[in-house]
């Protein structure tokens, strides 16, 4: 036997909003009530608690839209970030040239400066002596 309760009969229809459909229900709970306030209010209750799971289907869905445009955007971001790094050299790297060219900028001075291309004295040693400069970027090493 059917529960007198039930109203899962009345479906909606297509792009019938909720509100529509609940007011086809009620007017259906109250036909069938005659006067029986029992079916009305359980309708009213179950149209209540569907509306409210709903709202909280709506809310999560329109959540879920602005998620996906701000991720869509930071994605956006981080590609262009990445195009704009791809040329360039980390710091490590960076000092690690610099410290190379100081002392073949040293060493070739130091060259020149010695008679004859090849017999030191005391320029050169000077030169020979100087230190390299501190590191200007990063004072880590690179792993090995």
């Amino acid at each position: 036997m059917k529960d007198s309760y039930d109203y899962s009969h009345i479906r909606p229809k297509d792009g019938e909003s909720l509100s529509v459909w609940f007011t086809r229900v009620i007017e259906w709970a109250i036909s069938e009530s005659k006067g029986r306030q029992g079916r009305i209010r359980s309708a009213l209750h179950d149209l209540e608690r569907m509306a409210r799971e709903e709202g909280k289907a709506e809310g999560r869905r329109e959540v879920q839209a602005l998620m996906d445009i701000e991720t869509a955007k930071l994605n956006k971001r981080i590609t262009t970030l990445d195009l704009s790094l791809r040329g360039t050299v980390s710091r490590i790297d960076a000092e690690a040239e610099r410290q190379a060219a100081a002392k073949g900028m040293r060493n070739r001075a130091e060259e020149k400066a010695m008679n004859y291309g090849c017999v030191p004295n005391n320029t050169s040693e000077a030169i020979a002596a100087l230190k390299l400069p501190d590191p200007l970027w990063t004072e880590t090493v690179r792993p090995k």
